[in-house]
């Protein structure tokens, strides 16, 4: 599979419509065409991985990688626990070279009262959930428009996702 570059520009101004429609029909058939080798490259791999995997070099050291990270997992823990132990019992934040304590500053609070206090008094520091507000001015915008929200319409761009029709000029349509 070899790609071809375009090097023209993608825009039609300054073309006749019937150009920007020969634009057109050209990159559909190049899209089509370069869709259709990413998925049978895409395919070619997964068969290629599907054998590799079936091996039994990769299945020996998959399972040995699982259980390495399962028991290095119960390691951690224990260590995590141990240099604990050991801070606390004698103060020395450092248990060894490689397992030492840092003291480090946790905040509890209900979160409730943090998000009314932070209307009064800290606007920076709430976020606005975009989806759950755009979904809400959509519902109410027959019922109870907000005014600051204007609801425009644009075009936006719709390519077929099957495009195997047009490789290799099939088709002109």
């Amino acid at each position: 599979m070899q790609f071809k570059e375009r090097r023209w520009q993608m825009d039609g101004s300054g073309k006749s419509l019937e150009a920007v429609q020969e634009l057109i029909i050209s990159s559909v058939r190049e899209l089509g065409q370069l869709r259709s080798d990413a998925a049978q490259a895409k395919s070619e791999l997964d068969a290629m991985k599907k054998e590799l995997e079936a091996s039994e070099r990769w299945q020996t050291h998959s399972t040995m990688q699982k259980e390495a990270k399962e028991r290095a997992s119960v390691v951690e823990a224990g260590l995590r626990k141990l240099t604990i132990e050991y801070f606390e019992r004698t103060g020395d934040k450092t248990a060894h070279e490689a397992a030492k304590v840092r003291i480090v500053e946790l905040l509890e609070y209900d979160e409730e009262q943090a998000k009314a206090w932070a209307i009064e008094n800290l606007h920076e520091a709430l976020n606005l959930d975009v989806d759950t507000f755009e979904e809400y001015a959509k519902g109410v915008r027959n019922i109870k428009p907000l005014p600051f929200v204007t609801f425009k319409k644009e075009p936006q761009p719709y390519i077929s996702r099957n495009l195997s029709q047009y490789i290799a000029g099939e088709s002109e349509v």
